[in-house]
């Protein structure tokens, strides 16, 4: 007896990153109920449990659609009547791989791995909207990256990024620029600042052109030093005719 047709659908592969049909391996929807029988509140909700297999990259994954009677999306129906469906969440585990990480991300791993480790979480707390959680990423990564420079961990983070200026990692723009990052970071974490996703996104960029020249372009421009010709001594003047 010939197997039977595996059910396919369209879902979202997280390796591939986009709408693939898949395989449906096994799928179950579980109903919940809520109640506060001291207030007299209630919701209800339900969640469907999929276990797909991405028919062009052979990814298994589990996706989650979820709804709940809070919330709804209102509409009018073609006759003019008020209608509403209930908004749905849906999920992908594991989760595509973030799209942040610049691509010179994977070579910090070799300039130090805790500095690379930090960022790393500081990715994941961006790519999921942390944007507090990011601040304060950003700041214990500059702190981090000034003690790999060799500065001294125990001094204030003005005196870090004075000692960057003075020796000649960054310029007073620059020195100003990540000030502000450290304020972020700072607001952040002691007075729980949230700063939006465009804040977020300049401050990054700021911390990351940062790194690029001091851990990344720097150093490659430092190995080809020993490549470039040593410029030629100059021949001592001849002497004049009739001289003794």
């Amino acid at each position: 007896m010939a197997d039977e047709p595996k059910t396919t659908r369209k879902a979202h592969c997280p390796t591939c990153d986009g709408e693939r049909t898949c395989e449906v391996h096994g799928a179950i929807y579980k109903a919940w109920d809520w109640e506060d029988k001291y207030h007299g509140h209630s919701m209800n909700g339900g969640v469907d449990h999929t276990l797909l297999e991405c028919r062009g990259c052979e990814t298994v994954f589990y996706e989650t659609s979820s709804w709940n009677s809070e919330d709804v999306d209102p509409y009018y129906d073609g006759m003019g009547e008020p209608q509403y469906e209930y908004a749905k969440e849906v999920q992908t585990y594991p989760k595509p791989e973030a799209k942040t990480k610049p691509v010179w991300f994977d070579a910090m791993q070799k300039v130090d791995a805790q500095l690379h480790n930090i960022l790393s979480q500081m990715y994941v707390a961006q790519d999921n909207h942390a944007n507090i959680l990011t601040a304060i990423g950003l700041r214990t990564a500059l702190d981090r990256a000034t003690e790999v420079l060799g500065i001294d961990p125990a001094k204030s983070f003005e005196e870090k990024l004075d000692e960057l200026r003075e020796g000649g990692w960054i310029g007073q723009t620059e020195r100003d620029i990540l000030g502000v990052v450290t304020d972020a970071g700072n607001a952040a974490a002691h007075r729980g600042w949230e700063p939006d996703i465009r804040e977020v996104a300049e401050l990054l960029s700021s911390l990351e052109v940062f790194l690029h020249r001091a851990f990344i372009v720097g150093q490659k421009a430092l190995t080809i030093k020993s490549s470039i010709p040593a410029r030629p001594k100059r021949l001592p003047a001849p002497k004049a005719n009739g001289s003794t």
